[in-house]
């Protein structure tokens, strides 16, 4: 779905413009983070039988995939390709999305200046 997002420049410059945003339910996140940790779980339990590997893999692995899970769990959301009109320039400024909950930035290809890019809270 189309919506606002709202451009912030270093220089203070402010402007607004459009993106695709996907916004993930707890629901939705709990699940892929559950499938995500109880998978790598079982995975580490499996090598238990190499051996060699089965000293450090046997922990490793779960471990990681908690992490994972964890990242997993955080991500509200995703942000699809960014369009505006340059606050600074005036150009048409298109870049790629990403999450939208680590800082994200598009960069103008006229003036190569860098916008912070932010997702207004859900109404």
């Amino acid at each position: 779905m189309s919506e606002v997002v709202s451009l912030k420049g270093r220089d203070g410059a402010k402007g607004e413009g459009q993106a695709e945003v996907v916004r993930y339910s707890s629901a939705q996140r709990l699940s892929k983070a559950l499938a995500i940790g109880v998978g790598g779980t079982l995975l580490g339990v499996s090598t238990i039988v190499i051996p060699g590997v089965h000293l450090i893999s046997t922990w490793a692995i779960p471990l990681l995939s908690i992490g994972i899970a964890w990242y997993f769990y955080g991500r509200r959301g995703l942000l699809g390709a960014v369009s505006a009109t340059c606050p600074s320039c005036g150009e048409q400024l298109n870049g790629e999305g990403g999450a939208w909950e680590d800082p994200m930035y598009v960069r103008c290809s006229a003036c190569s200046r860098p916008f912070e890019v932010t997702v207004s809270p859900p109404v």
